[in-house]
């Protein structure tokens, strides 16, 4: 969460900001919270991608070569969008 008037990261439970001592406004905290939900939710699906990449490596150890050719990129791209998603995101 950061602080409307200067910008500066708050702490979560905030009062008012460290920086300049602008209050902290009960929408700015929940805006804060909001984001915060958003970003676990891009951390599960980057979660999703490495298991789906962990899956791909296993079918190519097993000599499923089309199992880890489909499987490898998917979960790849899972990630990489759990990455920008993050990203885009987190306001920085």
């Amino acid at each position: 969460m950061a602080c409307t008037e200067c910008g500066a990261r708050l702490p979560a439970l905030a009062e008012i900001c460290p920086e300049c001592s602008y209050p902290v406004t009960e929408l700015a905290r929940e805006a804060g919270e909001a984001a915060e939900a958003a970003l676990k939710e891009y951390k599960l699906i980057r979660l999703l991608g490495g298991a789906v990449i962990a899956g791909g490596i296993v079918a190519a150890v097993a000599d499923s070569p089309i199992a880890a050719a489909v499987s490898i990129p998917i979960g790849i791209a899972t990630y990489v969008t759990g990455l920008l998603g993050a990203w885009w995101n987190s306001g920085s």
